[in-house]
């Protein structure tokens, strides 16, 4: 049993170790130059609103239907 938790652990360790160092250089990106245009083409806020208002009328009915299932 002490090899398993032993590797998990040091395979928990290498996760952590990655992701802090991929942090790191994702976060060292190059800034643009002047001359680029920073306005969309095309703007997203059409139906933003009604796409909340579906996914969480649609969350709601599932899970009132999961509950309901539980019973």
């Amino acid at each position: 049993m002490k090899s398993i938790s032993q590797s998990l652990r040091s395979g928990l360790m290498l996760a952590s170790l990655f992701l802090i160092l991929s942090t790191t250089v994702a976060s060292a990106q190059d800034e643009f130059p002047d001359d680029v245009d920073d306005e969309p083409s095309v703007p997203i806020d059409g139906f933003v609103i009604t796409g909340l208002v579906a996914g969480s009328l649609l969350g709601i009915r599932k899970l009132r239907k999961a509950e309901n299932n539980k019973i």
